[in-house]
């Protein structure tokens, strides 16, 4: 039977390399993807997952709750790509990243085969990735955290350190925005 989450937590928190290397395969993916899809170049969201993972594993031994784990690992990464962000020139969202790498593409329902069906998917799924680019930080912040990867509100907030109702709001302007910026694509 496999053990849990916490329980790897706390055996990596007591200094079992192992452990942290079972955290770092289940969540490097994941954690890529969400830094991914936050700044455009994919060497440097490389660099900004690694450091969030360096960073993790320097303060795991002061995690209070081991069970809360993937969401302050999330909360590590989400800070160094603020951090990035606070720099002069700041990285466009990008969903260019292969789903290999990022532990799942942006869901787009597949229209079928043929090369012109295809065209169309691949238009949609840029003006998504554009329309997302055009979005303020912190409401980008939490479509992506909470659409493509995942983490629902309470962890978002969490992570944020905000209250639940700050991260609704935003997803609702988010989403109010994004209807605004896909308009055209709606009404076909």
């Amino acid at each position: 039977m496999p053990e849990s989450e916490e329980t790897t937590v706390r055996r990596a928190q007591a200094g079992d390399r192992d452990a942290f290397r079972c955290l770092f395969e289940r969540y490097q993916n994941q954690v890529y993807g969400y830094v991914r899809r936050m700044v455009s170049e994919e060497n440097l969201a490389a660099d900004l997952a690694q450091d969030a993972f360096v960073r993790a594993y320097e303060a795991l031994p002061r995690l209070k709750a081991p069970g809360a784990f993937r969401g302050w690992l999330f909360q590590i990464a989400a800070n160094r790509v603020r951090d990035h962000w606070k720099r002069p020139c700041r990285d466009a969202l990008s969903l260019d990243a292969p789903a290999a790498e990022t532990g799942g593409e942006l869901a787009v329902p597949d229209p079928g085969p043929g090369p012109e069906r295809l065209a169309v998917r691949e238009q949609m799924r840029t003006s998504v990735a554009e329309a997302l680019a055009k979005l303020p930080p912190e409401r980008r912040e939490v479509v992506v955290l909470h659409h493509l990867n995942g983490l629902d509100v309470r962890t978002i907030a969490a992570m944020l350190g905000v209250p639940e109702g700050t991260v609704k709001s935003r997803l609702g302007r988010a989403r109010a925005d994004l209807r605004q910026l896909l308009a055209e694509w709606m009404e076909e």
